[in-house]
């Protein structure tokens, strides 16, 4: 407040800013993960710097807006009205900024984001500024699902595979929660795992496909029982000769999409769920992460083809 003159008399003007504050409380830990997210790409991409690179700074200050106001835009929250005394600032509600805080520190811990210190030339106030890290610009130029947003992933997995198997859906879950928190060979396991409990599923759903009693009775004589290794030699060698009953867009690229990618994942499940002593990289359980969402969806859609277009069993004596 202060007392300024007009015309012999003294009156009162306030000089003080109203504030205008987004209320982002009813938004949980997982949703302001999810927004924070969106909201950096948003600001990469309006300040020019996209695809990511070094040069992008940011504010404390501005990522809490950032997200205040793609809350407001996105109809989560009310867009709080604008104060009718001018000047005014934004801010966002207590409890909103100690959740975007911890969402912003686990990017630093996952080596995403770094701190810096800065210091104002004019008023000589400090502040925090977050960086971008060589990793981290390596992981946001690849784009969604990010598994450092676990909550997004496994919604992505859910809406891209609806129907998946509580149990590969468990061992992915953990898989990503380990990998956050930098137990590299836990995660490296439990992808694995989801892995095998994907091709196991493949191969049940593969018998019924095969159009004789003689070579249904075959194929699990080979398979039942083995090595996961075994069986899915064995299911290569069959599906080989069932590739002309197949969609071409399912089999197309197949020793790639299935083949190449659960060779990867067994071995470094082996490696890592092994006292070999080889320690895996975060790098490549990332890329185990980004790729197993299409590897899976290929199973799936390969075991939905297998349920649809089995035929009736002929019998051997026909």
């Amino acid at each position: 407040m202060m007392l300024i003159m007009s015309k012999y008399k003294f009156k009162e003007v306030n000089t003080m800013a109203s504030v205008r504050t987004y209320n982002l409380d009813t938004i949980d830990i997982a949703g302001i993960r999810a927004l924070l997210w969106e909201a950096l790409n948003l600001k990469w991409v309006r300040d020019g710097y996209y695809p990511v690179h070094s040069n992008y700074r940011v504010k404390y200050y501005d990522i809490c807006m950032s997200i205040a106001e793609l809350a407001a835009k996105k109809n989560i929250i009310q867009n709080p009205p604008i104060p009718q005394m001018q000047p005014f600032t934004n801010e966002v509600s207590t409890l909103a900024q100690q959740r975007i805080g911890s969402a912003i520190w686990e990017l630093v811990c996952q080596q995403i984001l770094y701190i810096d210190l800065t210091q104002n030339n004019y008023s000589g106030n400090q502040g925090f500024i977050f960086d971008i890290t060589e990793y981290g610009q390596k992981v946001l130029a690849n784009g969604k699902p990010i598994p450092h947003d676990p909550d997004g992933y496994l919604d992505y997995l859910r809406h891209e595979i609806p129907d998946i198997d509580n149990v590969i859906y468990t061992y992915v879950a953990e898989s990503i929660h380990a990998y956050n928190i930098n137990l590299l060979l836990s995660a490296t396991t439990a992808i694995g795992c989801a892995s095998e409990k994907a091709l196991l599923l493949l191969i049940e759903a593969y018998i019924p496909f095969l159009p004789t009693e003689k070579e249904q009775a075959s194929f699990v004589q080979k398979t039942k029982g083995k090595f996961i290794k075994n069986q899915f030699e064995e299911f290569q060698k069959s599906l080989g000769g069932q590739k002309g009953r197949i969609d071409k867009e399912l089999v197309d690229g197949i020793d790639i999409v299935i083949s190449g990618i659960f060779e990867l994942l067994r071995q470094n499940r082996n490696s890592a769920g092994h006292p070999t002593g080889k320690q895996m990289k975060k790098e490549n359980v990332y890329a185990s992460l980004q790729i197993f969402i299409t590897y899976c969806k290929r199973i799936y859609a390969l075991m939905e083809f297998f349920k649809n277009n089995y035929v009736a069993k002929v019998s051997d004596d026909k």
